[in-house]
């Protein structure tokens, strides 16, 4: 699992270049991508995409509800 929340363009490429890498040695694996209320929705977005574009398919958004 990447723990480093992607903040720009250059971080999310790094952590898909990881995604990738992984995929490749757990081809079953998934990627849970933990956000919070101030995460932008943009930014959520891309990630997802370079994510799938890495090779993986189950993706999912955890967040915290901090009420």
């Amino acid at each position: 699992m990447i723990r480093r929340p992607p903040r720009s363009t250059h971080c999310i490429s790094s952590a898909a270049s990881d995604v990738y890498k992984r995929q490749i040695e757990y081809p079953e694996g998934s990627v849970i991508i933990q956000a919070d209320q101030r995460s932008r929705s943009g930014l959520l977005v891309e990630a997802m995409d370079q994510i799938r574009l890495a090779g993986v398919t189950n993706i999912s958004i955890a967040a915290k509800n901090d009420n």
